[in-house]
């Protein structure tokens, strides 16, 4: 039974229906599927309770509208299980959501003729406004038919409660852009991710190891180039962007993991293994770069396998290869990969896999604890890349902050920074 609630009557009967159901899931149903959820306007609310559906037009050309802020306090009242909490939380922070994507098979784009008819004739307007109520109800309704088979009731404290609202706070702080940024970069439609001179990136974290990707309306923001000038597109709102990264990084987390501790600069270290010589050229230390990712996630030489670091580090990749045979999964942390989703994976790939997730979740943490120190000040974080954090930072908040954010990063490993007016001109 669908139920369109455009009364008081209506909604009263819903509320009294979501007081006493077992299962809620909601869907915001945006203008436009691509825009960004920062900047999207929302048209209406899609609910499935207890097997029943229901759609809350908010701002639909067919339907007799409600106040949108009336309808999010009513529903501020409830936990709703969600397949993207990240994009639910810039729609409405205030309500209470469980993820649910993380812990179910990738699903299918669930679409309609009608929706792949509007958008090929409108893709540029608020077109699900257009699209007939019943058939966004047809598209949801496929969606939670596919969900609420594979879902089983499993919560992932950290992916929902730490992961996604540290991603959903880093996406809100947009990036500034100059002129420059049309030589370089052709969006889809600025309209899905541009306010004014600022961009918002995506960051997608339903990954193997929920290392999550940046790429956005044809932007990726993690593979920005700094050898074109693409860079230079991007400048503070504040007085000076700072990046902290950390320096041997990989090794490091490695090294921690397995028990072995660097002393010194970690590729001048193992340059030296490599090339059998204490004076390393700066030739080499680049060399030696190449070489320690190809030795860590290609194989290791068994000519380096006298050296600690590398006998440890093969020892434990022994030992997480023989648990993931026998008992069909590895944890790595908040993480679980299984044999059953990677039936082709070979060692070297487990453990690029598990580092990934590792250096993810520390990351990830640490963010937390950034983003919880920020919270009163006008410095901002405006973008993770993994080894690196990019803040945004005002003077006002005085060279302490810095200091501090330092601290936080490099409670292990050592962390590097460069200062620069804009993103091209770190140094």
């Amino acid at each position: 039974m669908f139920y369109l609630i455009e009364t008081k009557n209506q909604l009263d009967k819903l509320e009294l229906k979501l007081s006493s159901s077992l299962t809620r899931y909601l869907e915001f149903i945006q203008g436009n599927d691509n825009t960004h959820p920062q900047l999207a306007e929302i048209i209406a609310v899609y609910l499935d309770v207890d097997g029943e559906d229901f759609i809350i037009p908010l701002n639909h050309l067919e339907c007799i509208n409600w106040d949108k802020d009336a309808i999010l306090n009513v529903l501020a009242n409830y936990n709703f299980c969600v397949l993207d909490k990240k994009a639910a939380l810039h729609a409405a922070p205030h309500i209470s959501y469980t993820d649910i994507q993380h812990t179910i098979p990738l699903l299918d784009q669930h679409t309609t003729q009608a929706h792949q008819w509007y958008y090929r004739k409108f893709p540029h307007t608020k077109v699900n406004k257009m699209i007939p109520i019943g058939k966004h109800l047809e598209r949801c309704k496929q969606k939670t038919h596919s969900i609420f088979q594979e879902y089983r009731g499993e919560v992932n404290e950290y992916f929902n409660n730490i992961l996604l609202p540290v991603l959903h706070e880093l996406e809100k702080n947009a990036l500034k852009f100059n002129s420059k940024f049309d030589d370089y970069f052709t969006l889809k439609n600025k309209k899905f991710s541009i306010k004014e001179d600022h961009i918002y990136g995506w960051y997608n974290p339903y990954t193997t190891t929920g290392r999550p990707v940046n790429n956005f309306n044809g932007i990726n923001f993690v593979g920005l180039k700094h050898e074109n000038g693409e860079r230079d597109c991007f400048e503070p709102d504040n007085d000076f962007f700072v990046e902290m990264d950390y320096d041997g990084y990989h090794p490091r987390l490695i090294g921690d993991i397995v028990d072995y501790q660097f002393e010194d600069n970690v590729h001048n270290t193992l340059a030296e293994i490599y090339f059998k010589s204490k004076k390393i050229t700066p030739q080499q230390y680049k060399e030696s770069k190449t070489l320690t990712f190809k030795q860590i996630y290609g194989g290791i030489d068994k000519a380096n396998l006298h050296h600690p670091f590398f006998s440890k580090t093969q020892q434990f990749i022994d030992i997480i290869w023989d648990e993931f045979n026998k008992k069909g999964e590895i944890k790595c942390g908040s993480y679980t990969i299984k044999k059953k989703d990677h039936p082709k994976i070979h060692s070297q790939k487990l453990f690029n896999y598990y580092i990934q997730a590792t250096e993810t979740e520390t990351n990830i943490r640490k963010i937390k604890k950034i983003q919880d120190y920020l919270e009163n000040k006008q410095t901002r974080l405006v973008l993770y890349i993994y080894d690196a954090f990019i803040f945004d930072v005002s003077k006002q908040d005085g060279k302490q902050t810095l200091i501090d954010l330092q601290n936080i990063l490099n409670d292990k490993f050592p962390v590097k920074l460069k200062i620069g007016k804009h993103y091209g001109a770190l140094s």
